[in-house]
Protein backbone atom coordinates (compact mmCIF):
# COMPACT_ATOMS: atom_id res chain seq x y z
CA UNK A 1 0.00 0.00 0.00
CA UNK A 2 2.81 2.54 0.67
CA UNK A 3 4.86 1.71 -2.54
CA UNK A 4 1.80 2.46 -4.21
CA UNK A 5 1.10 5.57 -2.86
CA UNK A 6 4.49 6.72 -3.16
CA UNK A 7 4.43 6.00 -6.70
CA UNK A 8 1.03 7.88 -6.96
CA UNK A 9 2.23 10.59 -5.15
CA UNK A 10 5.41 10.91 -7.22
CA UNK A 11 3.65 10.47 -10.81
CA UNK A 12 1.58 13.45 -9.53
CA UNK A 13 3.62 15.54 -7.45
CA UNK A 14 4.32 18.13 -9.67
CA UNK A 15 0.43 18.83 -10.66
CA UNK A 16 -0.61 18.63 -7.22
CA UNK A 17 2.18 21.14 -5.85
CA UNK A 18 1.53 23.48 -8.62
CA UNK A 19 -2.49 23.43 -7.96
CA UNK A 20 -2.05 23.90 -4.09
CA UNK A 21 0.36 26.43 -4.38
CA UNK A 22 -1.67 28.69 -6.51
CA UNK A 23 -4.91 28.22 -4.49
CA UNK A 24 -2.79 29.44 -1.37
CA UNK A 25 -1.10 31.82 -3.01
CA UNK A 26 -4.33 32.79 -5.07
CA UNK A 27 -6.29 33.06 -1.33
CA UNK A 28 -3.58 35.04 0.54
CA UNK A 29 -3.45 38.09 -2.19
CA UNK A 30 -7.30 38.06 -2.57
CA UNK A 31 -7.64 38.27 1.19
CA UNK A 32 -5.25 41.41 1.18
CA UNK A 33 -6.51 43.05 -2.03
CA UNK A 34 -9.89 43.14 -0.10
CA UNK A 35 -8.72 45.56 2.33
CA UNK A 36 -8.45 48.42 -0.11
CA UNK A 37 -10.91 46.98 -2.59
CA UNK A 38 -13.59 49.70 -0.04
CA UNK A 39 -12.49 52.54 1.80
CA UNK A 40 -15.45 52.11 4.69
CA UNK A 41 -18.45 49.96 5.90
CA UNK A 42 -20.90 51.73 4.30
CA UNK A 43 -19.14 50.85 0.86
CA UNK A 44 -18.60 47.17 1.15
CA UNK A 45 -22.40 46.95 2.76
CA UNK A 46 -23.45 48.59 -0.61
CA UNK A 47 -21.39 46.22 -3.00
CA UNK A 48 -22.84 43.14 -1.08
CA UNK A 49 -26.36 44.74 -1.86
CA UNK A 50 -25.74 45.07 -5.55
CA UNK A 51 -23.93 41.69 -5.71
CA UNK A 52 -27.48 40.23 -4.90
CA UNK A 53 -29.22 42.56 -7.27
CA UNK A 54 -27.67 40.62 -9.89
CA UNK A 55 -28.89 37.48 -10.79
CA UNK A 56 -25.83 36.70 -13.02
CA UNK A 57 -23.21 37.08 -9.71
CA UNK A 58 -26.02 35.44 -7.64
CA UNK A 59 -25.93 32.03 -10.43
CA UNK A 60 -22.03 32.44 -10.86
CA UNK A 61 -21.12 32.84 -6.56
CA UNK A 62 -23.61 32.39 -4.59
CA UNK A 63 -25.72 35.00 -2.12
CA UNK A 64 -24.11 37.01 0.56
CA UNK A 65 -26.36 36.59 3.74
CA UNK A 66 -25.19 39.05 5.85
CA UNK A 67 -24.40 42.43 3.70
CA UNK A 68 -21.89 43.27 6.50
CA UNK A 69 -19.95 40.60 6.14
CA UNK A 70 -16.02 41.15 6.04
CA UNK A 71 -15.33 39.08 2.81
CA UNK A 72 -18.37 39.86 1.38
CA UNK A 73 -18.67 39.42 -2.63
CA UNK A 74 -14.87 38.80 -2.61
CA UNK A 75 -15.62 35.65 0.07
CA UNK A 76 -18.36 34.19 -2.03
CA UNK A 77 -16.14 34.59 -4.88
CA UNK A 78 -12.80 33.40 -3.65
CA UNK A 79 -14.42 30.48 -2.56
CA UNK A 80 -15.99 28.96 -5.71
CA UNK A 81 -13.02 29.18 -7.32
CA UNK A 82 -11.56 27.37 -4.93
CA UNK A 83 -13.88 24.73 -4.77
CA UNK A 84 -14.11 24.48 -8.73
CA UNK A 85 -10.03 23.98 -8.55
CA UNK A 86 -9.87 21.30 -5.61
CA UNK A 87 -13.04 19.66 -7.31
CA UNK A 88 -11.05 18.83 -10.88
CA UNK A 89 -7.66 18.28 -9.05
CA UNK A 90 -9.82 15.73 -6.67
CA UNK A 91 -11.31 13.79 -10.11
CA UNK A 92 -8.50 14.21 -12.05
CA UNK A 93 -6.09 12.25 -8.85
CA UNK A 94 -9.11 9.55 -8.42
CA UNK A 95 -9.23 8.44 -12.50
CA UNK A 96 -6.01 8.60 -13.20
CA UNK A 97 -4.88 5.79 -10.13
CA UNK A 98 -7.87 3.28 -10.83
CA UNK A 99 -10.06 3.36 -13.86
CA UNK A 100 -6.88 4.80 -16.30
CA UNK A 101 -4.45 2.44 -14.49
CA UNK A 102 -7.11 -0.34 -15.89
CA UNK A 103 -7.10 0.62 -19.41
CA UNK A 104 -3.40 0.78 -19.60
CA UNK A 105 -3.41 -2.75 -18.27
CA UNK A 106 -1.00 -1.63 -15.34
CA UNK A 107 -3.69 -2.97 -13.15
CA UNK A 108 -2.73 -6.38 -13.88
CA UNK A 109 0.97 -6.11 -13.41
CA UNK A 110 0.11 -4.93 -9.52
CA UNK A 111 -2.66 -7.66 -9.40
CA UNK A 112 0.12 -10.26 -9.82
CA UNK A 113 2.35 -8.41 -6.87
CA UNK A 114 1.37 -9.44 -3.42
CA UNK A 115 -1.14 -6.30 -2.83
CA UNK A 116 -4.60 -6.37 -2.18
CA UNK A 117 -7.07 -5.36 -5.35
CA UNK A 118 -8.82 -2.88 -2.93
CA UNK A 119 -5.41 -1.54 -2.86
CA UNK A 120 -5.25 1.20 -5.89
CA UNK A 121 -8.70 2.52 -5.01
CA UNK A 122 -7.82 2.88 -1.39
CA UNK A 123 -4.74 4.56 -2.66
CA UNK A 124 -6.20 7.47 -5.07
CA UNK A 125 -8.62 7.59 -2.31
CA UNK A 126 -5.97 8.59 0.27
CA UNK A 127 -4.21 10.52 -2.00
CA UNK A 128 -7.39 12.69 -2.72
CA UNK A 129 -8.09 13.29 0.82
CA UNK A 130 -4.88 14.16 1.68
CA UNK A 131 -4.50 16.86 -1.47
CA UNK A 132 -8.14 18.19 -0.02
CA UNK A 133 -6.94 18.32 3.66
CA UNK A 134 -3.89 20.31 2.91
CA UNK A 135 -5.45 22.90 0.88
CA UNK A 136 -8.37 23.30 2.89
CA UNK A 137 -5.33 23.87 5.56
CA UNK A 138 -3.93 26.26 3.56
CA UNK A 139 -6.69 27.75 2.47
CA UNK A 140 -7.48 29.05 6.73
CA UNK A 141 -3.51 30.18 6.85
CA UNK A 142 -4.09 32.48 3.30
CA UNK A 143 -6.79 33.92 4.72
CA UNK A 144 -6.03 34.59 8.21
CA UNK A 145 -2.54 35.83 6.40
CA UNK A 146 -4.52 38.58 4.71
CA UNK A 147 -6.70 39.65 8.19
CA UNK A 148 -9.91 37.72 8.13
CA UNK A 149 -11.53 36.84 11.11
CA UNK A 150 -10.39 32.92 12.55
CA UNK A 151 -13.76 31.65 12.91
CA UNK A 152 -15.10 32.27 9.15
CA UNK A 153 -11.27 31.68 8.36
CA UNK A 154 -11.11 27.85 9.68
CA UNK A 155 -14.73 27.43 8.28
CA UNK A 156 -13.77 28.61 4.82
CA UNK A 157 -11.50 25.31 5.08
CA UNK A 158 -13.13 22.93 6.25
CA UNK A 159 -16.08 23.89 3.70
CA UNK A 160 -13.30 23.60 0.80
CA UNK A 161 -11.93 20.05 2.87
CA UNK A 162 -15.55 18.87 2.09
CA UNK A 163 -15.97 19.56 -1.18
CA UNK A 164 -13.14 17.97 -2.16
CA UNK A 165 -14.31 14.87 -0.07
CA UNK A 166 -17.58 14.50 -1.35
CA UNK A 167 -16.39 14.52 -5.47
CA UNK A 168 -13.51 12.04 -4.30
CA UNK A 169 -16.16 9.55 -3.43
CA UNK A 170 -18.35 10.61 -6.27
CA UNK A 171 -15.32 9.84 -8.49
CA UNK A 172 -14.86 6.72 -6.55
CA UNK A 173 -18.27 5.49 -7.20
CA UNK A 174 -17.84 6.80 -11.02
CA UNK A 175 -14.82 4.54 -11.42
CA UNK A 176 -17.31 1.41 -10.09
CA UNK A 177 -19.79 2.08 -12.50
CA UNK A 178 -18.03 2.70 -16.02
CA UNK A 179 -16.34 0.81 -18.70
CA UNK A 180 -13.67 3.54 -20.05
CA UNK A 181 -12.10 6.39 -18.50
CA UNK A 182 -14.06 8.54 -21.09
CA UNK A 183 -17.56 7.33 -19.55
CA UNK A 184 -16.03 7.49 -16.07
CA UNK A 185 -15.06 11.47 -16.73
CA UNK A 186 -18.63 11.96 -17.91
CA UNK A 187 -20.19 10.47 -15.14
CA UNK A 188 -18.28 12.70 -12.51
CA UNK A 189 -18.39 15.88 -14.67
CA UNK A 190 -22.20 15.32 -14.94
CA UNK A 191 -22.36 14.83 -11.25
CA UNK A 192 -20.60 18.22 -11.14
CA UNK A 193 -22.24 19.71 -13.56
CA UNK A 194 -25.95 18.89 -12.26
CA UNK A 195 -24.36 19.61 -8.38
CA UNK A 196 -23.44 23.28 -10.19
CA UNK A 197 -26.77 23.74 -11.53
CA UNK A 198 -28.63 22.91 -8.37
CA UNK A 199 -26.74 25.37 -6.17
CA UNK A 200 -27.55 27.98 -9.31
CA UNK A 201 -30.97 27.70 -9.49
CA UNK A 202 -31.65 27.21 -5.38
CA UNK A 203 -29.25 30.54 -5.34
CA UNK A 204 -31.12 32.36 -7.93
CA UNK A 205 -34.67 31.48 -6.05
CA UNK A 206 -33.84 32.84 -3.28
CA UNK A 207 -36.58 32.33 -0.58
CA UNK A 208 -38.81 30.80 -3.39
CA UNK A 209 -39.35 26.80 -3.22
CA UNK A 210 -36.42 25.76 -5.30
CA UNK A 211 -34.42 27.26 -2.50
CA UNK A 212 -34.13 23.60 -1.09
CA UNK A 213 -32.30 22.27 -3.93
CA UNK A 214 -29.08 23.66 -2.58
CA UNK A 215 -29.32 20.86 -0.07
CA UNK A 216 -28.95 18.38 -3.02
CA UNK A 217 -25.37 19.64 -3.94
CA UNK A 218 -22.44 19.05 -2.23
CA UNK A 219 -21.09 22.57 -3.05
CA UNK A 220 -24.85 24.18 -2.20
CA UNK A 221 -23.55 22.26 1.21
CA UNK A 222 -20.29 24.17 1.23
CA UNK A 223 -21.93 27.21 0.94
CA UNK A 224 -24.60 26.41 3.37
CA UNK A 225 -21.19 27.06 5.95
CA UNK A 226 -21.86 30.80 5.44
CA UNK A 227 -18.25 32.04 6.06
CA UNK A 228 -17.76 35.26 7.43
CA UNK A 229 -20.76 35.25 6.47
CA UNK A 230 -22.73 34.06 9.70
CA UNK A 231 -20.15 31.42 10.01
CA UNK A 232 -22.06 27.88 10.53
CA UNK A 233 -20.29 25.02 11.48
CA UNK A 234 -23.64 22.37 11.43
CA UNK A 235 -23.48 22.04 7.54
CA UNK A 236 -20.11 20.43 7.76
CA UNK A 237 -21.55 17.02 8.97
CA UNK A 238 -23.36 16.44 5.40
CA UNK A 239 -19.93 16.30 3.31
CA UNK A 240 -18.48 14.52 6.29
CA UNK A 241 -21.50 11.82 6.14
CA UNK A 242 -21.95 11.78 2.27
CA UNK A 243 -18.06 11.35 1.58
CA UNK A 244 -18.11 8.19 3.93
CA UNK A 245 -20.72 6.80 2.56
CA UNK A 246 -20.20 7.26 -1.01
CA UNK A 247 -16.95 5.53 -0.38
CA UNK A 248 -18.26 2.51 1.35
CA UNK A 249 -20.50 2.28 -2.00
CA UNK A 250 -17.39 2.32 -3.85
CA UNK A 251 -15.74 -0.04 -1.99
CA UNK A 252 -18.92 -2.39 -2.18
CA UNK A 253 -19.34 -2.15 -5.58
CA UNK A 254 -15.62 -2.66 -6.80
CA UNK A 255 -16.61 -6.36 -5.19
CA UNK A 256 -19.16 -6.59 -7.78
CA UNK A 257 -17.32 -6.21 -11.00
CA UNK A 258 -14.44 -7.61 -13.36
CA UNK A 259 -11.33 -6.10 -13.27
CA UNK A 260 -11.14 -3.67 -16.28
CA UNK A 261 -14.72 -4.00 -16.86
CA UNK A 262 -17.72 -0.92 -14.97
CA UNK A 263 -21.10 -2.38 -13.48
CA UNK A 264 -23.18 -0.02 -16.65
CA UNK A 265 -21.32 -1.26 -19.78
CA UNK A 266 -20.55 0.89 -22.39
CA UNK A 267 -23.89 0.61 -24.86
CA UNK A 268 -23.13 -1.44 -28.05
CA UNK A 269 -22.51 0.27 -31.05
CA UNK A 270 -23.62 -0.52 -34.52
CA UNK A 271 -23.14 -4.34 -35.81
CA UNK A 272 -21.87 -3.19 -38.96
CA UNK A 273 -20.07 0.45 -39.65
CA UNK A 274 -16.96 1.84 -41.52
CA UNK A 275 -14.84 4.34 -39.92
CA UNK A 276 -12.91 5.17 -43.09
CA UNK A 277 -10.64 8.10 -42.43
CA UNK A 278 -8.86 9.12 -39.34
CA UNK A 279 -11.60 12.31 -39.02
CA UNK A 280 -14.25 9.65 -38.79
CA UNK A 281 -12.79 7.89 -36.11
CA UNK A 282 -12.13 11.26 -34.33
CA UNK A 283 -15.36 12.48 -34.68
CA UNK A 284 -16.79 9.33 -33.24
CA UNK A 285 -14.39 9.30 -30.33
CA UNK A 286 -15.32 13.21 -29.52
CA UNK A 287 -18.97 13.16 -30.59
CA UNK A 288 -20.49 12.79 -27.27
CA UNK A 289 -18.47 15.46 -25.55
CA UNK A 290 -19.31 17.66 -28.22
CA UNK A 291 -22.91 17.23 -28.27
CA UNK A 292 -22.77 17.20 -24.57
CA UNK A 293 -21.07 21.01 -24.45
CA UNK A 294 -23.18 22.60 -26.97
CA UNK A 295 -26.49 21.98 -25.18
CA UNK A 296 -24.73 23.16 -21.85
CA UNK A 297 -23.69 26.44 -23.77
CA UNK A 298 -27.13 26.64 -25.77
CA UNK A 299 -28.70 26.43 -22.59
CA UNK A 300 -26.43 28.72 -20.84
CA UNK A 301 -27.24 31.72 -23.89
CA UNK A 302 -31.13 30.58 -23.66
CA UNK A 303 -30.65 31.70 -19.45
CA UNK A 304 -28.47 34.36 -19.90
CA UNK A 305 -30.33 36.23 -22.51
CA UNK A 306 -33.80 36.07 -21.10
CA UNK A 307 -32.28 38.42 -18.19
CA UNK A 308 -30.29 40.88 -20.40
CA UNK A 309 -33.15 42.93 -20.81
CA UNK A 310 -33.49 43.11 -16.44
CA UNK A 311 -29.73 43.77 -16.29
CA UNK A 312 -30.04 47.63 -16.62
CA UNK A 313 -32.58 47.91 -13.40
CA UNK A 314 -31.04 45.74 -11.05
CA UNK A 315 -27.80 47.65 -10.95
CA UNK A 316 -26.41 50.89 -9.51
CA UNK A 317 -22.92 52.04 -10.13
CA UNK A 318 -21.69 50.51 -7.22
CA UNK A 319 -22.73 46.80 -8.97
CA UNK A 320 -21.22 48.13 -12.31
CA UNK A 321 -17.91 49.15 -10.80
CA UNK A 322 -17.58 44.99 -8.66
CA UNK A 323 -18.45 44.08 -12.34
CA UNK A 324 -16.03 45.46 -13.94
CA UNK A 325 -13.02 44.13 -11.92
CA UNK A 326 -14.90 40.98 -12.82
CA UNK A 327 -13.37 41.58 -16.14
CA UNK A 328 -17.01 43.18 -18.23
CA UNK A 329 -16.64 46.40 -19.43
CA UNK A 330 -19.18 49.08 -20.28
CA UNK A 331 -22.44 49.88 -18.85
CA UNK A 332 -25.40 48.13 -17.37
CA UNK A 333 -26.43 45.96 -20.40
CA UNK A 334 -23.03 45.85 -22.34
CA UNK A 335 -21.08 45.56 -19.31
CA UNK A 336 -22.83 42.22 -18.63
CA UNK A 337 -22.61 40.82 -21.92
CA UNK A 338 -19.03 41.26 -21.84
CA UNK A 339 -18.73 39.56 -18.44
CA UNK A 340 -20.52 36.69 -20.17
CA UNK A 341 -18.68 36.79 -23.15
CA UNK A 342 -15.84 36.36 -21.33
CA UNK A 343 -16.87 33.66 -19.43
CA UNK A 344 -18.17 31.42 -22.32
CA UNK A 345 -14.66 32.19 -23.92
CA UNK A 346 -12.96 30.56 -21.22
CA UNK A 347 -15.51 27.45 -21.31
CA UNK A 348 -14.74 27.06 -25.16
CA UNK A 349 -11.27 27.64 -24.64
CA UNK A 350 -11.58 24.02 -22.44
CA UNK A 351 -13.17 22.38 -24.94
CA UNK A 352 -10.57 23.28 -27.17
CA UNK A 353 -7.73 22.21 -24.63
CA UNK A 354 -9.45 18.88 -23.76
CA UNK A 355 -9.89 17.82 -27.61
CA UNK A 356 -6.68 18.05 -28.16
CA UNK A 357 -5.63 16.17 -25.20
CA UNK A 358 -7.57 13.21 -26.82
CA UNK A 359 -4.81 12.94 -29.18
CA UNK A 360 -2.49 12.22 -25.92
CA UNK A 361 -5.15 9.83 -24.46
CA UNK A 362 -5.31 8.24 -27.17
CA UNK A 363 -1.79 7.24 -27.26
CA UNK A 364 -1.53 6.73 -23.85
CA UNK A 365 -4.35 3.92 -24.31
CA UNK A 366 -2.16 2.35 -26.71
CA UNK A 367 -4.78 3.38 -29.40
CA UNK A 368 -2.53 5.36 -31.33
CA UNK A 369 0.20 2.51 -32.34
CA UNK A 370 -2.76 0.37 -33.57
CA UNK A 371 -4.13 3.40 -35.79
CA UNK A 372 -0.71 4.34 -37.06
CA UNK A 373 -0.22 0.34 -38.29
CA UNK A 374 -2.83 1.27 -40.96
CA UNK A 375 -2.18 3.37 -43.78
CA UNK A 376 -3.53 6.78 -41.87
CA UNK A 377 -0.50 8.92 -41.01
CA UNK A 378 0.69 11.31 -37.72
CA UNK A 379 -0.52 14.25 -39.52
CA UNK A 380 -3.78 12.65 -40.60
CA UNK A 381 -4.48 11.71 -36.74
CA UNK A 382 -3.50 15.15 -35.47
CA UNK A 383 -5.72 17.45 -38.11
CA UNK A 384 -8.39 15.12 -37.04
CA UNK A 385 -8.16 15.92 -33.22
CA UNK A 386 -7.12 19.40 -34.22
CA UNK A 387 -9.98 20.25 -36.18
CA UNK A 388 -12.34 18.71 -34.34
CA UNK A 389 -10.97 21.28 -31.57
CA UNK A 390 -10.81 24.59 -33.70
CA UNK A 391 -14.21 24.20 -35.43
CA UNK A 392 -15.60 23.08 -31.87
CA UNK A 393 -14.74 25.89 -29.91
CA UNK A 394 -16.01 27.64 -32.24
CA UNK A 395 -19.35 26.27 -33.16
CA UNK A 396 -19.64 26.81 -29.41
CA UNK A 397 -19.51 30.39 -29.28
CA UNK A 398 -21.80 30.69 -32.47
CA UNK A 399 -24.22 28.39 -30.68
CA UNK A 400 -24.50 30.59 -27.20
CA UNK A 401 -24.39 33.75 -29.30
CA UNK A 402 -27.61 32.79 -31.58
CA UNK A 403 -29.49 31.35 -28.22
CA UNK A 404 -28.27 34.65 -26.02
CA UNK A 405 -29.16 37.48 -29.20
CA UNK A 406 -31.96 35.19 -30.23
CA UNK A 407 -33.49 34.90 -26.74
CA UNK A 408 -33.17 38.72 -25.64
CA UNK A 409 -34.29 40.05 -29.25
CA UNK A 410 -37.48 38.03 -28.85
CA UNK A 411 -38.46 38.88 -25.45
CA UNK A 412 -37.34 42.74 -26.37
CA UNK A 413 -39.44 42.66 -29.41
CA UNK A 414 -36.59 43.20 -31.67
CA UNK A 415 -33.21 44.83 -30.71
CA UNK A 416 -29.26 44.54 -31.87
CA UNK A 417 -29.40 41.03 -32.86
CA UNK A 418 -25.55 41.48 -34.76
CA UNK A 419 -24.47 43.39 -32.47
CA UNK A 420 -24.73 41.32 -29.54
CA UNK A 421 -24.32 37.68 -31.26
CA UNK A 422 -20.83 39.56 -32.86
CA UNK A 423 -19.52 40.13 -28.89
CA UNK A 424 -19.45 36.54 -28.49
CA UNK A 425 -17.11 35.75 -31.73
CA UNK A 426 -14.70 38.63 -30.47
CA UNK A 427 -12.77 36.39 -28.56
CA UNK A 428 -12.09 33.14 -30.81
CA UNK A 429 -8.42 33.97 -31.84
CA UNK A 430 -7.65 33.89 -28.38
CA UNK A 431 -9.77 30.52 -28.13
CA UNK A 432 -7.80 29.46 -30.49
CA UNK A 433 -4.28 30.15 -29.12
CA UNK A 434 -5.36 28.72 -25.98
CA UNK A 435 -5.50 25.25 -28.37
CA UNK A 436 -2.46 25.90 -30.10
CA UNK A 437 -0.71 26.12 -27.22
CA UNK A 438 -2.27 22.93 -25.73
CA UNK A 439 -1.03 21.46 -29.30
CA UNK A 440 2.40 21.70 -28.62
CA UNK A 441 2.60 20.45 -25.61
CA UNK A 442 0.99 17.29 -26.74
CA UNK A 443 4.16 17.70 -29.68
CA UNK A 444 6.60 18.47 -27.43
CA UNK A 445 5.91 17.65 -23.49
CA UNK A 446 3.77 14.32 -24.24
CA UNK A 447 4.32 13.43 -20.64
CA UNK A 448 3.30 16.97 -18.98
CA UNK A 449 -0.09 17.52 -20.86
CA UNK A 450 -1.34 18.53 -18.14
CA UNK A 451 0.51 22.10 -18.80
CA UNK A 452 -2.59 22.44 -20.92
CA UNK A 453 -5.00 22.66 -18.50
CA UNK A 454 -2.23 24.94 -16.48
CA UNK A 455 -2.25 27.37 -19.53
CA UNK A 456 -6.00 28.16 -18.49
CA UNK A 457 -5.88 28.09 -15.08
CA UNK A 458 -3.49 30.72 -15.19
CA UNK A 459 -5.33 32.57 -17.35
CA UNK A 460 -8.60 32.39 -15.67
CA UNK A 461 -6.83 33.53 -12.95
CA UNK A 462 -5.07 36.54 -14.07
CA UNK A 463 -8.36 37.51 -15.50
CA UNK A 464 -10.75 36.84 -12.83
CA UNK A 465 -8.41 38.43 -10.02
CA UNK A 466 -5.56 40.74 -11.58
CA UNK A 467 -7.76 43.40 -11.36
CA UNK A 468 -8.38 42.79 -7.59
CA UNK A 469 -4.71 41.65 -6.76
CA UNK A 470 -2.91 44.88 -8.34
CA UNK A 471 -1.11 43.29 -11.02
CA UNK A 472 1.43 44.74 -13.32
CA UNK A 473 -0.10 45.04 -16.74
CA UNK A 474 2.57 43.13 -18.60
CA UNK A 475 1.58 40.33 -16.99
CA UNK A 476 -2.64 40.43 -17.28
CA UNK A 477 -1.43 41.15 -21.02
CA UNK A 478 -0.01 37.37 -21.25
CA UNK A 479 -3.07 36.38 -21.47
CA UNK A 480 -4.33 36.24 -24.92
CA UNK A 481 -8.04 37.75 -23.86
CA UNK A 482 -6.32 40.58 -22.41
CA UNK A 483 -6.30 41.65 -26.17
CA UNK A 484 -9.23 41.06 -28.03
CA UNK A 485 -11.64 43.76 -27.97
CA UNK A 486 -14.59 43.82 -25.55
CA UNK A 487 -17.52 43.80 -27.81
CA UNK A 488 -20.23 45.77 -28.34
CA UNK A 489 -18.47 48.45 -26.08
CA UNK A 490 -15.32 48.88 -27.25
CA UNK A 491 -14.97 49.47 -31.29
CA UNK A 492 -14.09 46.20 -33.33
CA UNK A 493 -9.89 45.87 -33.75
CA UNK A 494 -9.40 44.07 -36.22
CA UNK A 495 -5.43 44.05 -35.68
CA UNK A 496 -5.38 41.96 -32.27
CA UNK A 497 -7.38 39.88 -34.19
CA UNK A 498 -5.30 38.77 -36.77
CA UNK A 499 -2.37 39.36 -34.93
CA UNK A 500 -4.01 36.27 -32.56
CA UNK A 501 -4.84 34.35 -35.37
CA UNK A 502 -1.53 34.38 -36.94
CA UNK A 503 -0.10 33.56 -33.49
CA UNK A 504 -2.49 30.18 -32.96
CA UNK A 505 -1.69 29.25 -37.04
CA UNK A 506 1.96 29.01 -35.78
CA UNK A 507 1.88 27.49 -32.83
CA UNK A 508 -0.50 24.67 -34.83
CA UNK A 509 1.99 24.71 -37.65
CA UNK A 510 5.37 24.07 -34.94
CA UNK A 511 2.99 21.70 -33.15
CA UNK A 512 2.28 19.63 -36.19
CA UNK A 513 5.85 19.65 -37.14
CA UNK A 514 7.08 18.39 -33.63
CA UNK A 515 4.38 15.31 -33.44
CA UNK A 516 5.19 14.17 -36.77
CA UNK A 517 9.21 13.73 -35.80
CA UNK A 518 8.87 12.76 -31.61
CA UNK A 519 9.33 9.62 -30.69
CA UNK A 520 5.94 7.23 -30.61
CA UNK A 521 4.38 6.51 -28.15
CA UNK A 522 5.74 7.89 -25.00
CA UNK A 523 3.99 6.62 -21.84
Amino acid sequence: MSGLLRLAWRRDRVMILVTVAVVWVLTYYSVAAMKTLYASPAELRLANAEANASTGVVAMYGTIHDLDSVGGIGATKLAMLNFLILIFLVIAIVRRHTRAEEETGRFELVGATPVARRAPLVTAVLLAAVVAVVMGLGTTVGALAGGWPVTGSVLMGLALIGVGLSFTGLAAIAVQLSASNRTCGAWVFGALGLAFVLRMVADVAGDGPAGVLTWLSPIGWAQQVRPYDGDRAWPLVLPLVFSVLALTVAFVLQGRRDLGAGLLPDRRGRATGRLGTAAALAWRLQQPGYVGWLVGFVVMGLVFGAVVGTIGGLMTGQAEDMLRRMGGVGVATDLYLTMVGGIAALGAAAFGIGSVLRLRAEESAGHLELLLGTPVTRLRQFWAHLGIALAGSTSLLVGLGLAMAGTHAASAGGGAFWREFGANLAPLPAVWVLTGVAACVVAFLPRLDWLGWAVLAAVVLVGELGGLLGLPSWVMQISPFAHVPKLPVQPMSWTPEVVLTLLAAGLVAVAAAGYRRRDMPVI
